[in-house]
């Protein structure tokens, strides 16, 4: 009987775990370019051990919502984008760079918006994707295999500049509750106004009957058009009875310096609810 021996297969896996120790760090997290001169910047910084290829891209979209308040980023609105995109004005140095170990890299944005286009504010989408640089495999014999697998790591994040007078506000069209399973939910139908979107918080607040504050949330929010904002809370230490749910968009963020954001007046609204 002839016994067929298989090749020796060798692989060769060159991994790039998501991790703090494998993936660059962006700062700040969001970049507003100057409102006069268009012009900006940001670091790319690697804090691993290894050495790091970096490549940047951008795309027009942003933050939406569905019926359920679920958050996806819409990168399918054509009218949007031939209205607001930054995308073709928007200029970076430089686009593809290797970074060492503990390096840091500047990357300098130029937005040039045409002086006779609408006034507002104006957006991209930046991609950043990162990957370690594999030393080769090496030479591998006759009759065997060897491969080798490395991770693309992208991050998201979004560039804007204002460009001639730009506004924004809210209107809170309906705010509506449902409980399920010890858990209310809280959708919020709010609709920006003006021509630049709303960036800043939103904080609910949960009161009892007596309109002592039982519980509240606070979270950053984006209204870039219409949203379905969505807050969930654990109500199963919650005695019966009447409550009542005020929901208050701030325009103010922890990430973002208030310098960079359209100041508005608080934006609110009540709603009642019963537990039984």
């Amino acid at each position: 009987m002839k016994i067929l021996k298989a090749p020796l297969l060798t692989l060769l896996l060159s991994m790039v775990f998501l991790s703090a120790q494998a993936q660059v760090t962006i700062s700040p997290t969001a970049v507003f370019l100057d409102r006069n001169s268009k012009v900006g910047s940001f670091y790319v910084s690697n804090p691993s051990n290894s050495a790091v290829e970096v490549r940047l891209a951008f795309e027009f979209a942003y933050p939406a919502t569905d019926e359920n308040g679920r958050v996806f980023l819409n990168y399918e609105d054509e009218e949007a984008e031939q209205n607001y995109s930054l995308e073709p004005h928007l200029r970076a140095f430089p686009t593809t760079f290797v970074l060492q170990p503990d390096q840091r890299q500047t990357i300098r944005l130029v937005g040039r918006i045409p002086q006779n286009s609408d006034p507002g504010m104006y957006w991209t989408r930046m991609r950043v994707s990162s990957n370690q640089l594999t030393p080769p495999i090496g030479e591998v014999a006759e009759g065997e295999v060897a491969a080798q697998v490395s991770f693309q790591i992208d991050q998201v994040t979004s560039v804007l500049v204002q460009h001639g007078d730009a506004g924004t506000g809210l209107t809170i069209h309906d705010s509506r509750t449902s409980i399920d399973n010890g858990r209310l939910v809280i959708l919020t139908d709010v609709e920006r106004t003006g021509n630049s979107p709303f960036i800043g918080s939103v904080r609910s607040r949960i009161l009892n009957a007596d309109n002592q504050e039982v519980d509240s949330r606070r979270s950053s929010t984006s209204v870039y058009f219409r949203n379905n904002q969505r807050v969930e809370f654990d109500t199963s230490n919650w005695p019966p009875g009447q409550y009542t749910v005020e929901t208050i968009f701030e325009s103010s963020r922890n990430d973002i310096s208030s310098q960079n954001l359209i100041q508005i007046p608080d934006v609110s609204s009540r709603t009642s609810f019963a537990i039984e």
